[in-house]
């Protein structure tokens, strides 16, 4: 199945527009860079005081990249209003080339999200809005229909690494943006909600952790202030996560799985759904066909790593293995004759 690429001056801005994002992301706001030993490695923060209380916001691990991000930050903190109005230039510019974006809804939504911590904490995008990063990424289009949904799924380790508990539950942070948001009940009345929308709107905000030993029922994640649900499977998406930026506004720095391994557990997450959900599980084929057909082209290495970290998952890898025989066109024989 053959796919459009885009221009190469659209990747290049696309390339610049990350670049300015990482960097902003590390000069947001006032506040002072701080420093943690944790179990042997050095993590760093951001810390600001707001309403009287101090609050640190969690950049990462201390690599050499980082610490140069935060040398560029302390230049460029005075001249905020004009980085803003240079990457909403870029994502003009982005848009025009035919880089797909967001909806103003959706952005909005990640922005309070981000200013929460939640990215900041190990939270990841998945679901249909990393697919369509994946786009822009990787430079190319991919089908409309595929690209459609009206939730934006954040995936969430069970611990967070330097995360604090807190300060105000999620609805709150919410809420304090947009009065609209209301919490969705859970199916079980004595389970905490991990599911929020937009009233009015085809919105909502849906929080996913990775299962732990068969369990079912939301989990209460401190650090976030709100609840998640346990999906089996979701740690393989967690283990290798990289930086991507939502196309809308000024954009939208968050993180993402590796498109190799989003487009493996597609294939395994379309045949756990029941048959209630095949329009669903059709989606994800899809959007895992589109993916492979360009990383297989482009990128074959990564789908190599993906399955190679499928070994100690068994029956994952199986059913996987499975799936590739239904794969459209030549893809089969391709993802075959590489694995």
């Amino acid at each position: 199945m053959p796919f459009e690429r885009l221009p190469e001056s659209v990747q290049t801005l696309y390339a610049e527009l990350l670049d300015q994002a990482r960097s902003d992301d590390v000069a947001a706001g006032s506040g002072s860079f701080v420093s943690k030993e944790i179990r042997g490695a050095r993590y760093w923060y951001v810390q600001k005081l707001e309403a009287g209380r101090k609050r640190q916001l969690y950049l990462g691990r201390e690599t050499p990249e980082l610490l140069e991000r935060m040398r560029s930050a302390q230049g460029r903190r005075d001249d905020r209003a004009a980085d803003e109005r240079q990457r909403r230039e870029l994502v003009a510019m982005l848009v025009a080339g035919g880089a797909a974006r967001e909806s103003a809804a959706v952005i909005q939504v990640l922005r309070i999200l981000v200013d929460a911590g939640v990215f900041r904490h190990g939270g990841v995008l998945v679901g249909t809005q990393a697919f369509t990063c994946y786009a822009n990424m990787l430079g190319v289009r991919f089908e409309a229909q595929s690209l459609r949904t009206g939730d934006i799924d954040i995936a969430q380790p069970a611990i967070a690494v330097g995360a604090v508990t807190a300060a105000a539950t999620m609805l709150q942070e919410l809420r304090g943006a947009d009065q609209g948001f209301v919490e969705v009940p859970s199916f079980d009345a004595g389970d905490p909600s991990s599911s929020f929308r937009v009233r009015g709107r085809d919105l909502r905000v849906d929080f996913l952790t990775p299962a732990v030993r068969g369990r079912t029922r939301p989990v209460f994640l401190p650090h976030l202030g709100a609840a998640a649900d346990p999906v089996a499977g979701l740690d393989y998406l967690l283990d290798e996560v990289i930086q991507a930026v939502v196309i809308g506004a000024g954009g939208v720095l968050v993180s993402v799985p590796a498109p190799a391994r989003f487009a493996l557990h597609k294939l395994w997450v379309a045949r756990q759904r029941p048959v209630s959900e095949q329009a669903k599980s059709r989606k994800d084929v899809r959007q895992a066909e589109q993916l492979l057909d360009v990383l297989l082209s482009d990128r074959p290495e990564d789908v190599i790593r993906a399955w190679e970290a499928l070994e100690n998952r068994k029956s994952m890898r199986r059913v996987i293995h499975t799936a590739f025989a239904k794969l459209t066109g030549d893809l089969a024989a391709r993802i075959i004759a590489l694995l």
